[in-house]
């Protein structure tokens, strides 16, 4: 019986302990999904937000989401994008300059194609250059193209806010901004519309067609105009995303590939490091052949 009592109070004794290790490390395990859930919290307002460098068109079409550049042939002006200036990265979008036929002007737009409720602000930078002067920056202004609810969000537009910059640089790069409670130079009605006299005033379940930033007035007050575009924000309830302007680039070695260079490149981009390297070394065998 004795030796019964002993197992006994050897067991009890070995099984304490484990009972407290379990305890303490169920209760480490919740502070840590705790201090995760928080910091997901925390993090959650910028869980959306994006940086996308643009190069070119990234719209498939008009009314299609996506930036498209001097769509509209019959007003066109040289443009492209380099790495002269910059406001964020390496490059910009240059516009060459403006000819002497009244109707050239620079437009860039990008197809938002979502509703005003879901709006913030959208910004982007510009610099005047060639001859311009400060002054100039009424000439890179922005149209806002919207329409009221009930009107397909395709629709061309039932009114438009038409926004001018009042300060430009020739030396650096200034931002404008506009929000849903930025006043606009003017307000064009179509087909009868009642616009607000705000972006914020518009009723809930309106939608913007397009933003379109523009260079150039189409009058003769902008010939030879010349000016860089960049860093472009558009901020919504969902997310921030930034658009980066750059020259396109294409890796010319191996290496270049490497160290995650791979997700630099915008002509082609690639899925990972070795679709890199089968491009490069593809390139290297057609110019061996020719």
């Amino acid at each position: 019986m004795a030796k019964k009592k002993k197992t006994s109070k050897k067991r009890t004794s070995k099984t304490q302990p484990l009972f407290k290790s379990t305890k303490f490390l169920v209760i480490a395990l919740a502070v840590l999904l705790g201090t995760l859930l928080t910091f997901t919290k925390m993090s959650g307002a910028s869980a959306a937000d994006s940086n996308e460098v643009v190069t070119g068109d990234t719209s498939t079409g008009e009314n299609q989401p996506g930036w498209m550049f001097g769509r509209d042939q019959s007003n066109a002006t040289p443009f492209e994008f380099n790495d002269d200036k910059a406001s964020i990265g390496v490059g910009s979008l240059f516009v060459e300059p403006i000819g002497a036929t009244p109707t050239q002007k620079f437009i860039a737009e990008y197809f938002y194609l979502d509703t005003v409720d879901d709006f913030n602000s959208f910004s982007y930078d510009f610099q005047i250059a060639g001859d311009g002067v400060a002054d100039d920056a009424e000439h890179f202004y922005l149209n806002v193209y919207t329409n009221l609810p009930g009107t397909p969000v395709d629709n061309f537009y039932q009114c438009r806010y038409d926004f001018v910059p009042t300060l430009g640089s020739t030396t650096d790069f200034e931002t404008f901004t506009v929000d849903g409670t930025t006043v606009p130079a003017r307000v064009q009605p179509r087909n009868g519309a009642t616009c607000p006299p705000t972006l914020g005033g518009l009723p809930s379940g309106s939608t913007i067609r397009v933003f379109a930033v523009n260079v150039g007035d189409t009058s003769a007050n902008d010939v030879g105009l010349v000016g860089y575009l960049d860093n472009v924000v558009v901020d919504t309830t969902s997310g921030v995303t930034t658009y980066d302007f750059e020259p396109p680039t294409t890796p010319a070695s191996k290496d270049e590939c490497k160290n995650g260079g791979w997700q630099s490149f915008s002509t082609p981009t690639f899925k990972n490091q070795g679709q890199c390297v089968s491009y490069v070394q593809a390139n290297e065998k057609a110019g061996k052949r020719n």
